[in-house]
């Protein structure tokens, strides 16, 4: 049932790409929203995350071997949409943005990340689509033990 699009988009000088992705999943909103917000859930399809706060607090998720990022929910309405500041230096925070709908029998996330550096998106791109495939897979029940080599996030600053 889950279906996978995304997007680039950079249009003139003065704007920063971004993707957008939107999915489908196996699952009710009150599910999702627990699996975007939960440390524990995030934890298990992400990477392994810490969060001070959900409405407004800080973070870090493991996205590699030895590799972090950090950033701070900026804004937050629960069981609706969460956005943050997403840190990868020694590149400007970029934003995250990941929306819940409700469907009848399933839920739909839609999750855009923006401000990117052009030359991180190609990364990204890998980074959250095999995210996202790990997402609609535990949502559905059927997520495998994730290797810890998945949890690299590929070009990025940082990284091993």
């Amino acid at each position: 049932m889950a279906t996978r699009e995304h997007r680039v988009r950079a249009t003139g000088t003065d704007r920063s790409p971004q993707l957008r992705y939107i999915k489908t999943l196996d699952c009710d909103a009150d599910r999702l929203w627990k699996l975007i917000t939960k440390p524990e859930l995030l934890s298990e399809w992400l990477g392994a995350t810490i969060l001070s706060d959900t409405q407004h607090g800080g973070f870090t998720v493991t996205t590699g071997a030895g590799t972090q990022r950090t950033g701070l929910v900026t804004a937050c309405v629960p069981s609706h949409y969460v956005q943050l500041a997403w840190d990868d230096p020694p590149h400007a925070p970029s934003t995250i943005l990941a929306d819940v709908v409700p469907g009848t029998r399933e839920a739909h996330l839609i999750l855009t990340h923006g401000g990117l550096a052009h030359e991180l998106v190609t990364g990204y791109r890998q980074f959250w689509e095999g995210a996202l495939e790990r997402l609609t897979q535990y949502a559905a029940g059927r997520l495998p033990r994730r290797p810890r080599s998945l949890w690299q996030l590929p070009g990025s600053a940082g990284g091993s």
